[in-house]
């Protein structure tokens, strides 16, 4: 005991941590008593590669094992099972697949292709909420139809104003498209299967908080609220109801300058080309009138075959300037005429003189 006690104060040690040193034994690892026997853990992984189960995932495995009795478990043990077993893919966690910006620009090029629609609020003096919900052919403009709902609207009013607007107009609508924003009332499985099923309709929506992705409603619903005869102040639904009949009738009829300046009603009837064409034509008939009215005037022969004095032609705007130009340029040809006649008649220094005065 003295030799242990002075081998300890030499060295430093405590005889405590001598005597735990010297009881020392090799680390065991502690198993848990409810661990599942190789037994079980050997059914489990039979199950995993059985050809039949292929399909069932860790719950399904649990349901087959406790429905047959092979092997009792809950879900996270098969799982760390068939994963330290490889007999499972690694999970991956499923991320929300991103929207992308519709592209609808193409369809515009001609109407009846693609249709756009939203949902605005007016307000009557009582605070009371009118929902209008307006459909706008993109390609021609033309404001097709609008619905009106009081406070809120649902699905099924969202399918009746299509259903509405569809009848009326009469049109292939397997070569529609239909621009939305993702409202619930939009996007609502009933509102897809309808729009899809009974009118074959392809739907296209913008990207979430992006109102640039459907900008052609949103200007004009600014228009429908903002144009100067849109009353201040509405009492009553049916004042509503008149305000958006009237606009409707103001818009269609109205050249729009995305149009070229055709009214949407014509362009919507197939005329835009037509009316285009013909202003082409005018505007070159114009063209050819006015270059027979300045060589007239140039010419110093009026329109009745009369002669007129060509330095009052009476001519205003561009077709004046381009006369005087031409005044200017025969002044100052006759004026080299008359030179070139002197200096064949004077010497060599006079001619220099006549150039320096």
């Amino acid at each position: 005991m003295t030799n242990i006690s002075s081998a300890c104060e030499i060295f430093g040690l405590n005889r405590r941590r001598y005597y735990r040193w010297l009881g020392w034994k090799p680390f065991l690892p502690k198993l848990a008593w409810n661990r599942i026997t190789p037994l079980e853990e050997e059914a489990i992984i039979e199950a995993g590669r059985d050809e039949r189960l292929c399909d069932l995932r860790a719950a399904g495995l649990m349901v087959y094992g406790h429905d047959t009795g092979k092997f009792l478990c809950s879900v996270s043990t098969v799982q760390r099972v068939l994963i330290r077993n490889k007999l499972q893919a690694p999970y991956v966690v499923p991320t929300r697949k991103r929207p992308v910006k519709p592209d609808v620009r193409s369809l515009m090029s001609e109407p009846k292709k693609i249709f756009s629609y939203d949902a605005t609020d007016f307000y009557l003096t009582s605070r009371l909420r009118v929902v209008v919900i307006p459909i706008l052919d993109l390609g021609s403009r033309k404001f097709i139809h609008f619905g009106v709902r009081i406070v809120s609207f649902t699905q099924k009013d969202v399918m009746d104003i299509w259903d509405e607007a569809l009848q009326r107009e009469e049109i292939d609508t397997t070569q529609l498209t239909a621009l939305s924003d993702r409202g619930s009332q939009m996007k609502g499985s009933r509102t897809k299967a309808h729009l899809i099923g009974k009118w074959d309709v392809r739907l296209e929506f913008a990207r979430p908080y992006t109102p640039d992705d459907n900008a052609w409603i949103e200007t004009f619903i600014k228009y429908m609220k903002y144009h100067p005869a849109c009353p201040d102040s509405f009492a009553t639904v049916e004042d509503v109801v008149v305000w958006v009949s009237k606009f409707q009738r103001l818009y269609n009829d109205h050249p729009h300058s995305a149009l070229g300046y055709v009214r949407p009603n014509d362009e919507h009837a197939g005329l835009g080309n037509a009316i285009r064409s013909q202003r082409k034509e005018n505007l070159l008939a114009a063209r050819k009138a006015r270059l027979a009215h300045y060589r007239a005037q140039k010419t110093g022969v009026s329109e009745y075959g009369v002669n007129e004095d060509r330095g009052s032609t009476g001519i205003v705007g561009e077709d004046s300037e381009m006369a005087e130009t031409q005044n200017r340029q025969e002044t100052k040809n006759r004026d080299l005429e008359v030179l070139k006649g002197e200096v064949l008649e004077t010497t060599p220094q006079d001619f220099c003189v006549k150039i320096a005065d």
